[in-house]
């Protein structure tokens, strides 16, 4: 099933606006990225989320998104698709909604970049740069100076450093773990940087450093 890339999605603030929350219980499973118009969920592999349980039908939901707006239906499936708690065909999605899958929940984040304005202070506006101290990448310098930087990491795991008003923050992109700072997971919440910062993304060490 060929899903279209989006072209609006690839802008400095959609590419990191919304994000789905995977888990299944009382455990946490992955963060997925929304940077396609239509991301469809179900049990077969070609999905773009792949859900797979029994409880799961082969295709059984898309979510479609334009602009700022997503909207989750459900595919004629088995078990149906709930959104806070509620059977849905088509349901408009907002901040916070849950939408049940079978045995899994699936949490509709809305990034905080997309809110953000852009940089204009000195703080903002100076570059910034990430040395990387171990990994393929050892002894190689990547210079922060757009909006938006991705940072890849080994085994699918990824973030972003972004450009604000009040300086330098890393998010969580995609991954089963969160990037650490200094040793500590920095959660889903954007995490501001200061100078000497290490950030570690899957054993891979980098140091965030300031420069004009």
């Amino acid at each position: 099933m060929a899903d279209a890339e989006y072209p609006g999605m690839q802008d400095r603030e959609a590419a990191v606006a919304i994000r789905l929350l995977v888990s299944s219980g009382q455990s946490s499973l992955r963060v997925v990225a929304v940077t396609k118009e239509c991301l469809t969920i179900g049990r077969r592999p070609y999905n773009d989320i792949e859900l797979d349980d029994l409880t799961v039908s082969g295709e059984h939901a898309l979510i479609r998104t334009r602009g700022r707006e997503s909207v989750v239906h459900d595919l004629e499936s088995r078990n149906g698709t709930l959104v806070n708690g509620m059977a849905v065909a088509r349901r408009v999605l907002c901040e916070g909604d849950v939408i049940d899958i079978g045995i899994y929940r699936l949490r509709y984040v809305l990034d905080p970049l997309r809110l953000a304005e852009p940089a204009s202070s000195d703080a903002a506006a100076s570059v910034a740069f990430v040395d990387f101290l171990n990994g393929p990448q050892g002894g190689d310098t990547q210079r922060l100076d757009r909006a938006v930087n991705r940072i890849d990491g080994p085994v699918e795991q990824v973030a972003v450093i972004a450009r604000r008003r009040s300086g330098f923050h890393l998010t969580h992109l995609e991954g089963l773990a969160f990037p650490l700072v200094n040793g500590e997971p920095i959660g889903l919440s954007a995490h501001p940087l200061y100078e000497g910062d290490v950030i570690e993304l899957a054993g891979v060490m980098l140091r965030f450093r300031l420069g004009r």
